[in-house]
């Protein structure tokens, strides 16, 4: 008898001797193991539909879970029923643990975001696994129940797998049993595929409902295959250099002092500028009264590193899944900077209440052409941190004035408010943390209004309110549930995209001024200048100058950074989007539906011909990288950032001199 076959199991009795429980878990182990995964996908997504308020459509989003774990138990099932070998249980074991593996992490993504996980989710962890492990971490922390109910049973899960690996067991069969339950198991797939096309893809426009009927594993490797979005090997596009870009002053130009300040992650209708009833942002509104507000302003990328680079340079960040314009150019591209540099002679800086390692900031900030970059690091005070991502940005306010009486020069300066990201933690002078996030996330809005009401008594005291331009805008918005979806990612709806900006300019630009049509990120930098008194016409910017006419058809182009993202663009009063994942092309009436609740369904003509637009105008945006394909730089004389292809990460060398963390070097 061949030793590999035996088993405590008396044919002639046709009984089973006692044996432990593990040692029988132990023999089915991969069909344990796909139990488990089927278990946590179907029970994450009742939790979603239980939240969302959508039991009703329940079903139909796991039937073809279902349908998938019983298919792939079956296969395993007659794999080592028809080669009983060790080496074949132990691969069906290990493939059973990659799809647990991949149910629990997209049961951890549904929870965060309320959409499922696709594999460049993931791709943050390899290039930056310290920030994306810290970030995973903080969100576990402020989810304990999730976090426990995930994590527990996966520590028992994976001390189990390793149990069975290790003391690998075959399984005798009773072969008429056998093949019933197989047949059995068949038979139910078979009618899962069946009727599972008759149902409703979709049976309510909530965004929430948004390819749950779609299994996960099946989902992210048609996803790995997808062609709308893949990478374009030899872009075409490239972006200008400092020297690269002549831009003429007019004779009747000015010289005012510049500040811009970045909203990270503040949603438009958690402003006082909205109309809602929570007043979050007096100081804010109070502001906006003093010039121009445009009410309809939208993000090209909700990504903060690509916004920046749209806020700042005027032109479309490179709409892909990279940090391309963080890797460090030979010369710095032509840029809001480096144009007030070179042709005003303005001094330039950037400071961020962010830590600066975090997306490769210093990369960004160098190809962007400041002068000076500042980051939580220069405070070198870590009672003055909050959360794993800021500080306290009051804190900002002296290094800001210093830097800005260091001489008489113009100057441009640019704030980044970062305590608006995630996790949403305030200083403790400031009040008493809130527990939920978005309560959370409207303190931490309330505190940057403050903050933005100390800058301004500051710039006063400095008796530079006459000459100096203030612009407010923000980098993208943050969703808290309105469509069943949380954070900026793969989200096209205006909790997301739609961002405050309002531009005071004294004796410049007339008060209470209000600018309805839409605009886009894109606009800051050629309206800015056009303010200044340049001719911008020659320049070429992807933007326009918004104080001047604004054509009402004009298309506002948007998309994610991930690129199995939706994108789409807004023209007049309509939304249009084309999400690559699900093929679909649809519409908001953005008049008729503010809220967009009510999904419009396009003809398959139109459908088509917008959708092609969409992905060529993504494709378009990508720009080459002048630079070597890998190398090393250090970068305002403290940070080594080094770059592979399109990704960059920079580290902290050591901190300047404090006579010189002030100054210009």
């Amino acid at each position: 008898m061949n030793p590999e076959l035996t088993h405590p199991y008396d044919t002639e009795k046709n009984t089973y001797f006692r044996k432990p429980i593990l040692d029988f878990l132990a023999e089915r182990a991969y069909s344990i193991i796909i139990l488990a995964a089927m278990f946590c996908t179907l029970t994450v997504k009742l939790f979603h539909a239980i939240r969302c308020g959508l039991l009703n459509e329940y079903m139909s989003w796991i039937l073809s879970d279902v349908a998938l774990f019983v298919l792939v138990e079956v296969v395993l099932s007659l794999m080592c029923f028809r080669w009983p070998r060790r080496w074949i249980v132990r691969t069906a074991i290990l493939f059973a643990a990659c799809l647990c593996i991949w149910s629990v992490l997209n049961a951890g993504w549904l929870i965060r975001t309320g959409t499922q996980i696709l594999p460049r989710v993931l791709l943050p962890l390899f290039r930056s696994p310290v920030n994306a492990l810290y970030m995973i971490g903080i969100n576990l922390i402020k989810m304990p129940k999730a976090s426990v109910l995930l994590l527990g049973p996966s520590i028992i899960a994976l001390a189990f797998l390793c149990y069975v690996l290790a003391r690998t067991r075959l399984m005798v069969y009773d072969r008429q049993r056998f093949l019933k339950r197989i047949v059995v198991c068949l038979s139910f797939v078979l009618i899962v595929l069946m009727v599972r096309p008759a149902l409703p893809q979709r049976r309510s426009p909530h965004a929430a409902s948004a390819g749950l009927q779609y299994n996960a594993q099946i989902r992210a490797v048609k996803s790995l295959l997808a062609r709308d979005y893949s990478p374009v090997p030899n872009p075409e596009r490239r972006i200008p250099h400092r020297d690269q870009l002549e831009v003429a002053v007019r004779s009747d130009g000015i010289k005012h002092n510049l500040v811009v300040i970045v909203l990270e992650g503040v949603q438009y209708r958690y402003t006082s500028l909205s109309d809602k009833q929570e007043d979050l942002t007096p100081y804010l509104k109070d502001l906006s009264v003093q010039g121009v507000e445009f009410t309809n302003a939208r993000s090209s990328l909700t990504h903060t590193t690509k916004a920046l680079f749209a806020l700042l340079t005027g032109r479309l960040p490179s709409a892909s899944q990279d940090i391309a314009e963080t890797v460090p150019v030979i010369k710095p591209y032509a840029s809001l900077a480096t144009i007030l540099s070179d042709r005003l002679g303005y001094k330039t800086a950037f400071f961020q209440s962010a830590k600066g390692d975090f997306e490769c900031r210093p990369g960004l900030v160098y190809n962007l052409g400041y002068k000076k970059f500042w980051s939580r690091d220069d405070l070198n005070d870590p009672n003055c941190f909050v959360g794993y991502l800021g500080c306290d940005e009051f804190s900002m306010l002296k290094p800001i004035t210093e830097w800005i009486l260091s001489d008489t020069r113009p100057f441009l300066l640019t704030i980044l408010c970062s305590v608006t990201h995630d996790p949403y933690e305030i200083p403790e002078w400031f009040g008493t943390p809130e527990k939920e996030p978005i309560s959370r996330y409207k303190q931490a809005i309330s505190y940057t209004d403050k903050f933005l009401a100390a800058l301004d008594i500051e710039l006063k005291k400095l008796n530079l309110s006459e000459e100096t331009i203030l612009c407010v805008i923000g980098d993208h918005g943050e969703a808290f549930g309105e469509h069943g979806l949380l954070g900026h990612e793969r989200i096209s709806f205006d909790e997301v995209l739609r961002v405050p900006f309002f531009i005071i300019a004294p004796f410049l630009l007339e008060p209470q001024t209000k600018v309805t049509q839409n605009v886009s990120s894109i606009d800051l930098t050629p309206t800015l200048l056009g303010l200044l008194g340049f001719d911008i016409e020659t320049a070429d910017f992807d933007g326009v100058n918004v104080l001047k006419t604004v054509h009402e058809d004009r298309k506002i182009f948007f998309a994610g950074w991930m690129q199995e993202g939706p994108a789409g663009y807004v023209q007049g009063d309509r939304k249009y989007i084309y999400d690559p994942i699900y093929k679909a092309t649809y519409m908001y009436d953005l008049c008729a539906d503010p809220h967009e609740l009510i999904r419009l369904e396009l003809p398959e003509t139109l459908a088509q011909s917008i959708s092609d637009d969409i992905v060529e105008w993504r494709k378009k945006t990508i720009f080459q990288i002048e630079q070597k394909q890998s190398g090393a730089m250090m970068l305002f004389d403290k940070w080594n950032c080094r770059w592979t292809h399109r990704v960059a990460t920079t580290k902290l060398v050591h901190l300047a001199k404090k006579n010189n963390s002030i100054y210009d070097r």
